[in-house]
């Protein structure tokens, strides 16, 4: 098969390799010099493609595809200030071990470093954040490059999904005009690429890393603390129950249910009781920035941080053992006799706390988070997205019910709550997304693109920043308000409107759980507004600390 020019030769063998090793979808952010990529992209039968204007937008709708399904997924643009809008997608990508696939459409070496329009160093343009950096030069018709083309596109997806570590890639490609699917495009003659593109059989995988030696740990009184990361969950509640150990789920662990401890933010809200603490400690995966789990991690007499990719989790630095490797394996290694009373224990708190919460909850005259958390615990959602700062505070601290939760919590920052909820959406059906009003408006240009998906957000809105008010800048900083709690002061109905979704604005918490639930079975974008006062809120949760 011969191609009217070397560019789009080179476009779709890039395409179709992607296709070859498994790619589901690539989000193109529109632009001229991708417009080989674009084209070759959207012509290929065995790919997805979405339309998302915005880049940043659009490399969080993408990483929210590769979070909800594990699979590397591909977002392209054209060249200059393009890829670099894409840098805080690829942050959170490497943090969260997220196979992101970039493609930067590039100048030929003739028009960089002379003034080129649109032009800027795009080599390396990720540093050390990508797994892979692979550049692929223009090319022009008088060699075969397929199988080095190729070669470069397996190798880096190969990088993107290793077991030893996934995370970003990114490829920079370079592209001399014409850039369409014709040797003469009216602006730019080129010649035709005579030589055929098939596929051909690469692999490029680094062999998996030998997991580390695992430890022989003293039985007694144990815990394990299941955070976000890739294990057995059902064979880790299961060996810890056989030791008579309390399992502390995290929210992002998606394991919360009858079987493990969920109130434990409250547990340990004024230090670790004396009758809860643990003998030895073993954290899987990343658990969150939680003072108080760490507190609880520091009085155990064995610590224990394991992760399937080793990444080095520790912010307390107090680990004894840091191990890349299998949690339930580890537990098979747990010796001694279990106490038979300890499980018993935590459970019981665990209960009466839960209780004693939700009738303080209930008591409450006004919406708060939390009990726009309680609400999320009576409906049938398919996935929840919630953003950071207040909202996934709220939710690893009320939620009880069992499902996957995701967050952007490899870097822990607000951007990109709207994309990647839409991405997530669009592979699991009956996504519900929580939100304050701020990380709402930062990316409220998700919406811009093709999205005809289902998602119901409910959005706290507390006219700004609400976690401020817990830290020391509340009391101390000069024009708090406007320098932390930033009040965006914009009507998010008019937002709603612009967009085209559905909207509503409830002030009970019966009335949220009625209106997610009808937004969910009605399908559609939808936007739920609850009002909260901050004053109210904050004390809220001071008096449940107490």
């Amino acid at each position: 098969m011969s191609h009217p020019n070397p560019s789009t030769a080179l476009a779709r063998v890039i395409v179709d390799e992607m296709a070859r090793n498994g790619v589901p979808l690539v989000v193109i952010s529109p632009g001229s010099r991708s417009a080989a990529l674009a084209i070759a992209a959207a012509e290929h039968p065995e790919v997805d493609t979405r339309v998302i204007i915005d880049e940043r937008s659009a490399a969080f709708h993408a990483l929210g595809v590769a979070r909800a399904t594990g699979r590397a997924v591909a977002v392209m643009s054209t060249s200059g200030t393009a890829p670099a809008n894409y840098y805080p997608a690829v942050v959170e990508a490497d943090m969260a071990c997220l196979p992101l696939v970039v493609i930067s459409a590039d100048r030929p070496a003739e028009m960089r470093g002379v003034g080129a329009n649109q032009t800027i160093d795009q080599v390396e343009l990720y540093g050390r954040k990508v797994r892979r950096f692979t550049e692929i030069a223009a090319p022009d018709s008088s060699s075969d490059l397929n199988l080095e083309w190729r070669t470069a596109v397996s190798g880096a997806l190969g990088a993107a999904v290793d077991d030893h570590r996934p995370g970003p890639v990114h490829l920079n490609v370079s592209f001399r005009e014409p850039t369409v699917p014709l040797t003469d495009d009216g602006r730019t003659r080129g010649e035709a690429y005579t030589f055929d593109t098939p596929r051909v059989e690469t692999t490029h995988t680094r062999p998996d890393e030998t997991a580390d030696p695992l430890p022989v740990l003293d039985g007694g009184r144990g815990l394990v603390i299941a955070g976000d990361g890739v294990y057995d969950r059902m064979g880790l509640l299961k060996r810890a129950g056989a030791l008579g150990w309390p399992v502390l789920a995290t929210a992002l662990s998606g394991m919360r249910g009858e079987d493990v401890i969920s109130t434990y933010h409250h547990l340990l809200a004024h230090g670790v009781p004396s009758g809860l603490v643990p003998e030895v400690v073993v954290a899987v995966g990343a658990i969150g920035p939680s003072e108080r789990l760490e507190t609880l991690i520091g009085t155990a007499g064995t610590r224990v941080r394991i992760d399937h990719w080793g990444r080095l989790i520790d912010p307390g630095r107090n680990a004894q053992h840091i191990i890349r490797g299998d949690v339930t394996d580890l537990l098979e290694r747990v010796g001694g006799a279990a106490d038979g009373r300890w499980w018993g224990v935590w459970r019981q708190a665990d209960r009466d706390c839960r209780e004693e919460l939700r009738a303080k909850i209930g008591a409450h005259g006004s919406m708060t988070g939390a009990s726009v958390a309680e609400a999320m615990n009576e409906l049938a959602w398919g996935s929840l997205v919630v953003s950071s700062s207040l909202p996934i505070r709220e939710i690893d601290a009320h939620l009880s019910r069992p499902g996957p939760v995701f967050a952007n919590r490899g870097a822990s920052g607000i951007d990109g709550l709207v994309s990647t909820a839409l991405g997530v959406a669009s592979v699991i059906p009956g996504t519900l997304a929580v939100t304050g009003d701020l990380a709402l408006l930062h990316d409220s240009n998700g919406f811009l693109g093709e999205t005809e998906i289902d998602l119901c957000i409910v959005v706290i809105d507390n006219d700004g920043g609400g976690l401020f008010d817990a830290l020391p800048q509340a009391a101390h900083a000069p024009q708090y308000e406007r320098l932390f709690v930033t009040p965006p002061a914009r009507d998010l109905a008019k937002l709603a409107a612009f967009h085209g979704l559905a909207f509503s604005t409830v002030s009970e918490r019966v009335a949220l759980a009625d209106a997610a639930g009808e937004a969910l079975d009605r399908g559609g974008l939808s936007l739920i507004r609850v009002p909260v006062n901050r004053a109210l809120d904050r004390r809220l949760r001071a008096q449940l600390g107490d």
